[in-house]
């Protein structure tokens, strides 16, 4: 069958005819968007205009784009969205890193009206000067702490790097004086111990820093003492990173247990799962109100999976994840809720927090405490989670 000649040739026009209506639809569809996104930009240009032109009190070194972008962050409904700067940014790594001028102590109130040393990190000027757990501070730079809220002695302290400070402690009826220079120490995110009938103890504080290493030393040096088993403790733990507590995880639940589904507003789903074989031990797991987050998300794997009993309060309830998008070009970066977590289960905890199952309260003279100088025979939680762990023969 032959086709004629004049067909072939309208049909190659109304092929060029389409392509170039397709085309001009594409062009007045970008012109459109671009059009409507130059607008909004150009409303943010005019206030500026208005302020810089107008406002009585404008200072030219406020920055308001910076204003602008802080404005977009704290309005659009997301009670975590932030803007931060490129300083800022780097500030908040360099804070999530465990890193921080100091001289590497931790000072504690007894309620005598004096301040001891409670722990000193390796590493760190106080570490290498000599200085003790439980040496009673007596001065700093020559100021007594007669009289002082411990903020307002340690206020005494120069906090600049490189910063020469002097610090008088009492050990044994002596009186010992420190020098000390301050600069970049550690501090840890995990604290472990050994308890009474095999029980070993971990508190890890955040998912920051060297956190995961932390716990693999920490496992490490209990099993060396003969740990059979553990109390977790999560509580006053506001979370961190989804990896770290994926790395976590694998060191108490068997290898290819899932931990979590992250879901994202386009409904794609990525499940987490642990990567190496974890201890099999008895585990009691901590938990109270401000357990938020990634320590939910520990605690809800753990549990589902039946490998730890949970003691302590109702969780925080935060089952959402928040990603940090940089905005290019040196403009900073923007923190957005971009998921939402799941438990094995299929459970998102968001609002609603994580049960323990067994609901035990701090009496009201340690609410407020730090949980690591929570004496431990007045720490009706962990009492009850060692009892429970006893009475597993």
């Amino acid at each position: 069958m032959e086709i004629p000649r004049n067909a072939n040739k309208r049909s190659i026009l109304l092929k060029i005819f389409v392509v170039a209506l397709i085309a001009a639809i594409v062009v007045l569809s970008t012109s459109m968007f671009y059009r409507n996104k130059y607008n909004k930009l150009l409303a943010i240009s005019a206030a500026m205009d208005v302020v810089e032109t107008n406002y009585y009190f404008y200072d030219e070194k406020t920055d308001l784009t910076t204003l602008a972008l802080r404005g977009i962050a704290a309005n659009i409904g997301d009670n975590y969205s932030q803007y931060y700067t490129e300083e800022e940014y780097k500030q908040l790594l360099a804070s999530n890193s465990g890193n921080y001028i100091g001289v590497g102590i931790s000072v504690i109130d007894r309620g005598d009206g004096s301040y001891y040393i409670n722990a000193v990190f390796d590493n760190t000027p106080a570490s290498e000067a000599g200085i003790m757990v439980d040496d009673r501070i007596i001065t700093i730079n020559g100021v007594s702490y007669e009289g002082l809220s411990m903020s307002d002695f340690l206020d005494y302290f120069s906090h600049d790097d490189g910063a020469v400070n002097i610090i008088a402690v009492e050990r044994g009826g002596e009186v010992i004086e420190y020098t000390l220079t301050m600069r970049e120490v550690y501090s840890p995110y995990v604290e472990h111990k050994m308890l009474d009938n095999g029980i070993g103890y971990i508190l890890i504080k955040g998912f920051q820093g060297k956190c995961v290493s932390e716990v693999d030393a920490a496992i490490e040096e209990l099993n060396s003492k003969g740990m059979t088993k553990l109390v977790l403790d999560l509580r006053d733990n506001l979370g961190g990173s989804l990896y770290d507590v994926n790395d976590i995880a694998g060191k108490f639940l068997p290898k290819g247990s899932l931990i979590t589904t992250v879901k994202s507003r386009t409904d794609s789903e990525q499940a987490y799962l642990t990567e190496t074989e974890g201890i099999s031990v008895p585990i009691a797991l901590l938990v109270n109100n401000y357990s938020a987050s990634a320590s939910e998300l520990l605690a809800g794997a753990l549990h589902d999976h039946g490998a730890a009993r949970l003691f302590g309060q109702v969780t925080y309830g935060k089952g959402i994840v928040q990603t940090y998008y940089h905005l290019g070009n040196g403009l900073g970066y923007f923190k957005l809720t971009s998921d939402a977590y799941y438990t094995p289960n299929g459970v998102c905890i968001q609002g609603t927090g994580i049960e323990p199952d067994v609901e035990v309260a701090l009496s009201d003279e340690w609410v407020n405490t730090a949980i690591s100088l929570i004496p431990q025979d007045e720490d009706a939680q962990l009492i009850a989670a060692i009892d429970y762990l006893k009475n597993l023969g």
